[in-house]
């Protein structure tokens, strides 16, 4: 074990015990922190009940990484900002992809929302993808990471957890009319990011308006010690968006946004560099979100407030591939046109109980098409798309959330009915209709020992309702060839934990113990098309219900404000995976991982930050990551990277420059696609109108 990974852990252990008297302190916790001076404030959550509730009260285990946070980061991508939110380990299949994995789960087994919105749609993939890629970090204030939960919650795909991410909102004005906005840049030595953004507010009494556009090259990744560069990974992207707030005077408040992504040529690095693609490319990879909220608050404790959100989403995914030494190019085209609407009711029948009732309902159309032509020839043949043509998928729910306050006890209660529905006319295999529901509920209860030390338990239910993808994906996909199967049932999980969090003054640490029984889960077996094991020389597979697994885990972090002026933050995850059906470890767990991070405000104008990422090796591995071509014969090696950065702020500027992979490690992370980023230099600049 490292000498730093012992630090980790020390820190850890000192979360256990108390160590007021120890530290000592007059640092007043529950207030707003200064610029130059850290004070350990009261996290509030909104995702872990859907509506505002103190963290630190709740039974959720809950991650979050506030507009600060992400500002020392400068990350290229939501993926790179992900990293350092605590127990959550990022995979990246590309350059242009990056899959959060919560609890030892990925894909659509972990349900990511924007604003609230449910941002999984009926053609999301197992294990890792790119989709969350296709959303701006520029323009994300905050984020929310519910580990272990949230089907209860959110419905279908949160077995692993809930990713949220809030977009920037603008803010009203009490003095006439508030300018504000800034125009950033940032550089990433050898080329491998170029990124402007301009972003402007407006406020007004009643009307506050935002705005944004963000550009970006990003080059081939220069990847540590001798692996040098990794090419093809670079790609352009571009994202533009906007809210409009507008309140009345009796308090409703309507909300307006738009937001558009859009990704070119993104390579699958992995494929062209294992000799079996010349090219294989995400051509284009968009995504559009057009929401209006509204939100009303009244005097009936029933009805306390009420909010209506109604959302347009577009997720265009356009795929070019041509194998190595073949004439012919395929172009694949999946379009998913969802229209969601939820109506919650938050009530507030005394005191003490509080009510987050709601009804949801999501409609997906899929259109898919591919066709093949030879090279230098305009001639096109159509060919069966990935997916059935005008698929669709029908999400329907209602759900109740209750929590009490008890003296000594918090108790949390819900309940949800959701019922999801796909109907399918393949030209191939025929038309049908599949139907899945379930019922999820979860009980919660916070202990409060005293003022400083809680103790939480959990049980909760959930669940993931075969998508379109499942059900009906016919060809190639990693080093496999998919054929339909229409007789797949719900994955459905049963999540057990226990958890201890303890505040100080200066000090505050959560520890967490948990184990999520997963039945019926949805697997790859191998299979016939046609009477053939396989197509092109490609295995043919047919997903199936077929696995029951467990995954046990600790997980742990601690914060210290060492003095007024200088942070330390640090968290070790520990996940174990076991496929009981198959009788090995289950595929693609994350090894040990941890983080120590340290912070340091000099003065009003000068903040420092270092991040020291450790990861341990992986060899306990499935047939399936023995057989994935990106993981290393006996396993993904482990590593460690230190980066440095340091911030400057004065008046309209703010300069901000760091050091990635001080010690220039060769790594990868486990899964992964391709290697880290090296020894590298970025810088940036932001002009404030």
């Amino acid at each position: 074990m490292s000498k730093n990974l012992r630090i980790v852990l020390l820190l850890m252990l000192m979360g256990l015990v108390s160590i007021e008297e120890i530290l000592g302190s007059n640092v007043q916790l529950d207030s707003i922190a200064r610029d130059t001076t850290f004070i350990l404030i009261k996290e509030v959550t909104v995702t872990a009940n859907r509506q505002k509730s103190i963290a630190f009260d709740g039974t959720a285990a809950v991650s979050i990484l506030n507009k600060q946070d992400l500002l020392y980061q400068a990350p290229m991508s939501m993926p790179d900002a992900l990293v350092s939110a605590p127990s959550v380990w990022m995979q990246k299949t590309n350059h242009g992809g990056g899959s959060p994995f919560v609890r030892g789960l990925t894909g659509y087994q972990t349900l990511l929302l924007i604003d609230g919105i449910r941002f999984n749609n009926s053609t999301f993939r197992s294990g890792p993808n790119q989709y969350l890629n296709t959303i701006d970090p520029l323009m994300i204030d905050r984020i929310e990471v519910v580990r272990g939960q949230g089907s209860v919650q959110y419905g279908s795909d949160a077995i692993g957890g809930v990713v949220q991410m809030m977009s920037h909102t603008p803010r009203f004005s009490s003095e006439g009319t508030s300018w504000d906005g800034y125009l950033y840049g940032k550089y990433l030595s050898d080329d491998m990011e170029q990124t402007g953004r301009l972003s402007l507010d407006v406020g007004m009494k009643n009307t506050a308006i935002s705005a944004g556009f963000t550009a970006k090259n990003l080059g081939d990744i220069v990847a540590g010690g001798s692996l040098g560069k990794l090419s093809p990974t670079g790609y352009n992207e571009s994202s533009i968006d906007f809210k409009l707030l507008q309140k009345t005077n009796n308090g409703q408040l309507f909300t307006v946004a738009y937001q558009q992504h859009l990704q070119k040529d993104v390579p699958l690095y992995h494929k062209i560099i294992d000799g079996s693609y010349s090219t294989y490319n995400f051509d284009p990879q968009q995504r559009d979100l057009a929401y209006l909220k509204w939100y009303a608050p009244t005097n009936n404790k029933w009805l306390n407030n009420i909010r209506i959100i109604t959302s347009f989403q577009n997720a265009f995914e356009g795929r070019i591939k041509q194998k190595k030494n073949d004439t012919k190019i395929k172009n694949e085209n999946d379009k998913v046109t969802t229209v969601g609407t939820v109506l919650e009711v938050i009530s507030k029948p005394s005191e003490f109980w509080n009510i987050s009732s709601g009804v949801e309902y999501y409609h997906d159309k899929v259109r898919s098409s591919a066709f093949v032509n030879q090279e230098n020839s305009t001639i096109k043949n159509k060919i069966r798309g990935l997916y059935p043509d005008n698929s669709m998928a029908d999400n329907f729910a209602l759900y109740s959330l209750h929590s009490f306050e008890m003296e000594r006890f918090n108790f949390s209660l819900g309940g949800r009915y959701n019922l999801v529905q796909l109907s399918l006319n393949d030209e191939f295999f025929g038309e049908t209709t599949i139907n899945s529901d379930a019922f999820v509920g979860n009980v919660g209860i916070t202990y409060k020992v005293n003022s400083k030390h809680h103790i939480i338990g959990a049980v909760n239910s959930g669940f993931r309702a075969p998508n379109i993808n499942d059900v009906s994906s016919l060809g190639i996909a990693d080093f496999r060839y998919e054929v339909p199967n229409y007789d797949l049932e719900p994955e459905k999980s049963l999540n057990f934990e226990v958890g201890l969090k303890s505040r100080f003054q200066r000090f505050s640490s959560n520890i967490y113990f948990y184990q999520n029984n997963l039945t019926n889960l949805i697997t790859n077996v191998k299979a016939t098309y046609n009477g053939q094991n396989t197509i092109d020389g490609v295995q043919v597979y047919q997903r199936t219900n077929v696995n029951n697994t467990v995954i046990r885990g600790v997980e742990a972090d601690v914060e210290y404000v060492i003095t007024p002026k200088i942070l330390a933050q640090a968290n070790l995850t520990y996940t174990y995976g076991q496929n009981q059906s198959k009788d090995e470890p289950m595929r693609r767990i994350p090894p040990l991982f941890g983080r120590l991070g340290i912070f340091w405000h000099v003065n009003s104008q000068i903040k420092l930050d270092g991040s020291f990422m450790y990861a341990n090796k992986q060899e306990r591995l499935s047939q399936g990551d023995i057989d994935d071509e990106r993981i290393a014969g006996g396993g993904t090696p482990s590593w460690e990277t230190l980066d440095l950065n340091a911030h400057y702020l004065r008046k309209n500027i703010r300069i901000q420059t760091g050091i990635k992979n001080l010690f220039d490690e060769a790594y990868r992370t486990h899964g992964s696609g391709l290697d880290g980023i090296g020894r590298s230099i970025w810088i940036s600049l932001t002009l404030f109108i």
